[in-house]
């Protein structure tokens, strides 16, 4: 019974996705970061690239998870955000959601959980920019500015 219940959600699962407006791409653009003391208590500025997965929920409402490689002089990590967005106008939207970050030199604490605020703008049908700030909750993240494009395959 219980190999039922998870066939039967999987099976489920897969339909939903399938069901959505699913689209995979990539972004890149340029960071600024200030860091507390487990990383020197300092500031970088940087770039970022990745890959990211967007789905529509509503006509107003997206998800979108990435995953994004970051480089700063002193700190190289990971960067994983999972932003709802939402659609004020067409082809604007404001972001918000968690993130988590880990940095792969950090002394301590390499995990650094962060809220994320920001806003997209659909150029062309594929072509997005956008601008956000990543507020460090706790860890070696203390703030993050980012700006940046993307392109939807």
């Amino acid at each position: 019974m219980k190999r039922l219940s998870i066939i039967s959600m999987l099976v489920l699962g897969i339909n939903y996705a399938q069901a959505q407006d699913l689209t995979f791409g990539v972004k890149a653009g340029l960071m600024a970061t200030s860091y507390d003391n487990s990383v020197g208590g300092s500031s970088d500025t940087g770039f970022y690239a990745g890959g990211l997965v967007d789905f529509a929920l509503t006509d107003k409402f997206r998800i979108e998870p990435a995953i994004l490689f970051t480089a700063l002089p002193d700190n190289k990590g990971l960067t994983v955000p999972v932003l709802v967005k939402y659609s004020f106008f067409e082809k604007f939207y404001a972001e918000a959601g968690p993130g988590i970050n880990y940095s792969f030199d950090a002394k301590n604490d390499a995990f650094s959980p962060s809220f994320d605020l920001g806003a997209s703008y659909d150029i062309l049908e594929n072509l997005f920019v956008d601008a956000r700030a990543d507020f460090g909750l706790s860890g070696y993240l203390s703030n993050n500015i980012s700006v940046g494009a993307g392109y939807r395959f």
